[in-house]
């Protein structure tokens, strides 16, 4: 009985050793997908406007009370993602500097408050308007002023609104 004990175990072992044996003999192959690399996109805005817009005014070195007018400022989006891009109102106007801006009857800008998509390599067109105040007095004479227009894009892709017609989100 011990002898068919025996026999068996070593009938049993030498099956799984030929079982584990056998799966190391299986056939395997492997492949390698390389050089996948991801790059993000950019913004990027240049002002094509060929110096200050203001030089577009027709008096602009010699303003008048009641003289107004419209500039027009041209952005290019030299990035490779179409942008949704505006003049940032609070910004230009904080930048306003000069008695010009000052007292009772101040030159008063406007500008462009909408927002425009504009694609990679596209460019836009913004109107800034001027208006100086008939009402203006002589203490006005001979003083300045100077301002910057503050544009901002933000990516469009993944930031459009429901009706297509604006960002979600400003960063």
């Amino acid at each position: 009985m011990k002898k068919k004990i025996a026999l068996a175990m070593v009938t049993t072992a030498l099956g799984a050793t030929l079982i584990g044996a056998g799966s190391f003999a299986l056939f395997t192959a492997e492949v390698s997908n390389k050089g996948n690399t991801f790059t993000a996109g950019t913004l990027n805005l240049e002002d094509l406007s060929g110096g200050p817009i203001a030089s577009q005014a027709l008096y602009f070195n010699n303003l008048a009370p009641g003289d107004n007018g419209k500039v027009k400022m041209k952005v290019k989006n030299n990035g490779s993602l179409d942008a949704w891009v505006k003049i940032n109102q609070t910004a230009s106007n904080a930048s306003r500097a000069g008695n010009l801006f000052g007292g009772t009857t101040p030159l008063q800008l406007g500008f462009d408050n909408g927002v425009v998509k504009v694609p990679a390599g596209g460019t836009t067109t913004f109107d800034v308007t001027y208006n100086f105040p008939l009402a203006a007095d002589n203490s006005y004479q001979g003083t300045t002023g100077s301002f910057n227009v503050v544009v901002q894009a933000v990516q469009a892709r993944n930031n459009t609104n429901h009706q297509n017609n604006g960002p979600i989100a400003w960063n």
